[in-house]
């Protein structure tokens, strides 16, 4: 058996690929309900202020787009530019930076070095490599890419762990024929356990994320004390644990892919993989270029202090402008012009409408407004409090993203308990696992906007993904209440 070849084609082509054929009329339906939802938000008859209705509206219409596809991905992350100048319920300007992130520039230089292992193979060696190493069981697959992607997002922030090892899977489904992953149960499972994982994991340590640096800086200004690494983890771990194993769990038996094998045996891929011979210089050089970025993404707090501004993303492009300046035989090892055919502009702007949809709902008062909604029922204290909240947190997480939820609920949170005369650290800590915990949307964190962009098929990220939300709830939320009852150490830092 002749396994495809990798390197012809852009890798999974992401958001890149052409919307699937539908009916016409199914399309034209599905495009019109989109605006349809917006409208209606503005029209009906509800004491709501008109930043707010456009707020709801614009979330409503994006999951719509996103979840039926009757326009490509990333023309449907357009949308909150071109609503919010259109009606000026928030300035355009402070949506405008969420195009040109940080976390997008991360994106691009990842996937100009990942552009490169294409262009001489080296990611048809990797896939190889990945498959001998984890093995060719489907369900297997699933639960050690999910391990490894939760463990590193323990100590690093989850977009970029999921920006680092979601290609490195693509390029395995490519290998075995897997180029279209919204029609492959396989491949949707496999980059959706990496993007979960990340989410699981990120609560661990402070370094998972800025929802978790946020929390820092709100305990310390609640406390006038320093919070401690260590302290964190002793205090988090128990709802870590819940979460991790719970989630894992939950993506060992959710999916069912449509093959229990990857095609080939051990002895095939040993086989495929001496065919390639030893790593040719460029290889080396796309392997090493790659490596030096994630070390610098990891080792990120031993030259913070001398390189304030040279965060993760602009480590990657440093990198990423190296594949360009690196020569071989007198030739540049990857040049503008192949690799500029190759980039998946798609998920960058699908990233970036996720974010500025959460910058929307911000900045109209959106997600304040829903907040408000539910915090006069939290005052009883108690269960009652910690339900509140955990489902406020939860479903901010999913439709705004972690940090905006976190930004928004801990603060809350904090003068909720302090006006009841309660100690509001308990609170503050399930609230932060919780918001750790996206799983639904392009929106809800950086492991699911990039799985997305990769193609992951939306549906069933959305139902799959609600499930594992309504599971997370119910378990945090009765293992923080019972943490805060019976461990009084939960309650300090």
């Amino acid at each position: 058996m002749k396994a495809p070849t990798v390197g012809a084609e852009p890798p999974s082509q992401a958001a890149d690929t052409p919307t699937p054929p539908k009916g016409g009329s199914t399309r034209i339906r599905d495009t019109f309900i989109g605006p349809g939802l917006f409208l209606a938000m503005l029209l009906l008859p509800m004491e709501i202020p008109f930043p707010v209705r456009c707020g709801i509206g614009l979330l409503l219409w994006m999951t719509w787009w996103w979840i039926t596809r009757p326009v490509h991905l990333a023309v449907t992350g357009f949308l909150p530019l071109v609503v919010a100048a259109l009606l000026d319920f928030v300035p355009v300007g402070e949506i405008l930076p969420s195009y040109a992130a940080p976390l997008i520039i991360l994106l691009l230089a990842a996937n100009v070095m990942t552009t490169l292992w294409e262009r001489w193979g080296l990611d048809r060696r990797v896939a190889l490599v990945s498959l001998l190493g984890v093995g060719t069981n489907t369900t297997r697959q699933i639960v050690v890419w999910f391990i490894m992607a939760m463990v590193l997002s323990a100590v690093l922030p989850n977009t970029i762990v999921a920006a680092t090892m979601i290609p490195i899977v693509v390029a395995m489904l490519r290998f075995i024929g897997i180029e279209d992953l919204w029609n492959s149960r396989v491949g949707t499972a496999l980059v959706l356990a990496v993007a979960w994982g990340t989410s699981a994991g990120g609560v661990t340590t402070p370094l998972g994320g800025a929802p978790n640096l946020i929390t820092v800086q709100a305990v310390e200004e609640l406390t006038g004390e320093e919070f401690l690494f260590a302290t964190w983890v002793v205090r988090f771990l128990p709802l870590a644990l819940t979460a991790m194993i719970a989630m894992l769990i939950f993506v060992r038996f959710a999916f069912k892919p449509e093959i229990a094998e990857v095609p080939g045996s051990r002895e095939y891929f040993r086989k495929e993989l001496g065919a390639l011979g030893r790593m040719t210089t460029p290889e080396k050089w796309g392997l090493a270029l790659f490596s030096g970025a994630t070390f610098l993404a990891f080792a990120r707090p031993l030259y913070a202090s001398v390189f304030p501004s040279f965060s993760p993303p602009y480590a990657f492009l440093t990198f990423a402008v190296l594949c360009f300046l690196v020569r071989h035989r007198g030739e540049p090892i990857l040049t503008w012009e192949y690799a500029q055919a190759k980039m998946m502009w798609g998920l960058f702007y699908l990233f970036a409408g996720g974010t500025a949809l959460g910058r929307v709902l911000t900045e109209s008062g959106t997600a304040t407004f829903l907040a408000d909604l539910l915090v006069p029922y939290a005052r009883e204290g108690g269960i009652v409090a910690v339900v509140i909240f955990g489902l406020l947190t939860m479903l901010m997480t999913q439709t705004t993203s972690n940090t905006a939820a976190v930004a928004v609920t801990v603060p809350i949170a904090i003068s909720t308990f302090q006006s009841l005369g309660l100690n509001p650290i308990p609170f503050v800590f399930i609230v932060t696992a919780i918001g750790n915990c996206g799983f639904v949307l392009p929106t809800s964190s950086g492991g699911t906007a990039v799985a997305a962009g990769y193609g992951v098929n939306l549906k069933t990220m959305l139902v799959k993904g609600s499930l594992a939300s309504l599971m997370i709830l119910v378990l945090l939320t009765l293992v923080g209440y019972l943490l805060a009852m019976f461990w009084p150490a939960f309650g300090t830092t």
